[in-house]
Order: C-alpha cells, then structure tokens, then sequence
C-alpha cells in the first residue's frame, strides 16, 4: 500500500496509477483527511456507453442519402482559397 500526499500524487500522477492498475491500493493524505484509492475493473461482458451508441449506429445501416453528399477533394484545392465569393 502507498501512502502520498495530494501534492505528490499531482506530481506523479501517471506512475500512481501505474501501480494501482497493479492492484495496489493508495492512499492520499489531504487536509487532515485521507482517501483510499483502489482500482475497479469492470464486470466481464459489461458494454460501455460508447459501444452501445456504436451498436446503434451501425444497426441504423448507411443512410439513403449518401450518394448525395459530397465532402469535398482535399486534392482539389477549394480549401486552400480563403477569400469570400462575391454575389
């Protein structure tokens, strides 16, 4: 278990969490108060909120419109030309 103060944690924060990722548990001294940090890993077959939304997605298929819409060429040059058309 290690034992650090909010300070040192701000300084070495990646490595802290190295060693939680580890399975070691850390503890913060703060303002007379001290947190417990442990890590928790997620349930087995748990599907994040991301993968869901991504699920959606792709169930809704291509849109129908595809064929219309048009992105543009970076090769064509048009987004290099920055002045305004006149009308």
């Amino acid at each position: 278990m290690l034992e650090i103060t909010a300070t040192d944690l701000r300084k070495d924060l990646f490595k802290v969490l190295d060693r939680l990722s580890d399975g070691e548990e850390v503890r913060v001294r703060r303002r007379g108060g001290t947190l417990s940090l442990r890590a928790v890993s997620a349930p087995a077959g748990a599907v994040t909120d991301h993968q869901r939304k991504f699920d959606a997605a792709l169930a809704r298929g291509v849109r129908e419109d595809w064929a219309d819409f048009d992105a543009g060429d970076i090769t064509d040059g048009r987004h290099i030309d920055w002045t305004p058309q006149d009308n």
